[in-house]
């Protein structure tokens, strides 16, 4: 998958879908150095960190959609383990 493919189809719909408007001050969205050929994702959510391999080269049989609900029920935890969203569900919004 493209980083623009990565970013238009699996970041940006779940960031969406987790986060409010204002809480996410930093996204940045490139290649991986750790796993050749993945998608790395780092974003900043009111001062907290998440860092995540968004595509995994080496993972054959996720498509897009598996890929951006894997990243968005890994936010959804982020922030429910977050100072900000503590103990939040954002599952179901």
């Amino acid at each position: 998958m493209s980083l623009l493919d990565a970013t238009s189809e699996v970041v940006v719909p779940a960031v969406r879908a987790v986060f409010d408007p204002g809480e996410v001050s930093a996204i940045e969205v490139g290649h991986s150095e750790e796993l050749d050929g993945s998608i790395r994702l780092c974003l900043t959510a009111r001062n907290e960190t998440f860092v995540d391999h968004v595509v995994q080269s080496h993972v054959d049989h996720m498509s897009a959609e598996d890929w951006c609900e894997r990243l968005r029920s890994n936010l959804v935890d982020f922030v429910a383990e977050s100072r900000f969203g503590w103990g939040q569900d954002r599952d179901v919004r």
